[in-house]
């Protein structure tokens, strides 16, 4: 014999374990993009601040005027 009150309080069992997995797997994705880029920015040698350290470029030459 089938119990709808059961059936009901599965699907809102489910229900709530669906929207835990969802949090818990985004905090882990989360978790996991912050390290990957800490680890990065610190292989690299970056700063803290995320910008690319200043690029050192040759003097231009001056163009002369012709007059």
């Amino acid at each position: 014999m089938k119990n709808p009150a059961l059936s009901l309080w599965l699907s809102a069992a489910n229900q709530a374990a669906g929207w835990w997995m969802g949090m818990a797997t985004s905090t882990a994705r989360r978790q996991q993009q912050i390290a990957l880029s800490e680890m990065t920015r610190a292989a690299t040698g970056r700063s803290a601040s995320g910008k690319k350290p200043a690029r050192k470029r040759p003097a231009r030459p001056k163009r002369r005027r012709s007059v």
